[in-house]
């Protein structure tokens, strides 16, 4: 299933060159081994640009050169295999959400997707204004974790909390202020927990807040407040057994 490309100017790799800017859930890049392997592990890679056949029989291949991977990549040194990906379909929530509202960071993002599959949170809810999952940075530092999360990307605030409030999810907000701390928290999540992390600088806004069924935050010594990916993991392996 491989086609050889040899031109910088072909209209599939000037396709292909364009999803670097504008990435879509059906359609983003991938770059590197492990990336590609994971999204065809998934199900999800659709198309393969590699200077060597990687052997993918169910995968149309495109054979090109270094040149255009380079062209295709966004990275300075690529590795010499790239893809196109979708998102898998979503599923029903299960018993842990990670709840994104704001956070603004690609990085963020992809270390918080990374993060929230490796602590059994297989759902990741993204509320308006939170940087895309499919952000180059985010795919990145998102080590394929991506292909592994139910990734639900919410058009509002009300479609996001109706959606947990049906599932009978205790929504747990982070609050500097007016919070239990997380040691001594006397909520029951035992029917499930959405957990929500805020924006970078600001937490979690208003609306959020009074929509939470709980705020807790972690106590700490000398700091107010720790990175968002830092949080985040300290709460989701405190919640791992939930």
């Amino acid at each position: 299933m491989s086609e050889i490309i040899s031109s910088r100017a072909n209209p599939k790799i000037k396709d292909a060159a364009l999803l670097s800017k504008n990435p879509r859930p059906e359609r983003f890049l991938v770059e590197g081994f492990h990336m590609v392997e994971m999204a065809r592990t998934a199900g999800c890679l659709d198309e393969v640009f590699a200077v060597k056949d990687p052997g993918f029989t169910e995968v149309k291949t495109f054979l090109v050169t270094r040149e255009i991977i380079e062209k295709i990549s966004v990275s300075k040194n690529p590795e010499p295999i790239l893809g196109i990906a979708h998102l898998p379909k979503n599923k029903p929530l299960g018993k842990k959400v990670l709840v994104l509202d704001r956070v603004q960071d690609p990085g963020n993002v992809g270390t918080l997707i990374r993060t929230a599959a490796s602590f059994g949170f297989d759902d990741v809810m993204l509320l308006p204004g939170t940087c895309s999952p499919i952000n180059a940075k985010s795919i990145a530092s998102t080590q394929g974790a991506l292909f592994l999360t139910n990734l639900i990307i919410c058009k509002s605030l009300e479609e996001g909390f109706e959606s947990l409030c049906q599932r009978g999810l205790s929504v747990v907000g982070t609050a500097l202020k007016g919070a239990e701390d997380l040691d001594s928290a006397s909520f029951s999540a035992g029917a499930g927990i959405a957990l929500v992390l805020g924006n970078e600088g600001r937490g979690i806004s208003e609306w959020v807040r009074e929509h939470c069924d709980h705020l807790i935050r972690i106590p700490m010594k000398g700091m107010e407040s720790l990175n968002v990916g830092i949080a985040g993991g300290i709460l989701m392996y405190h919640f791992r057994q939930v």
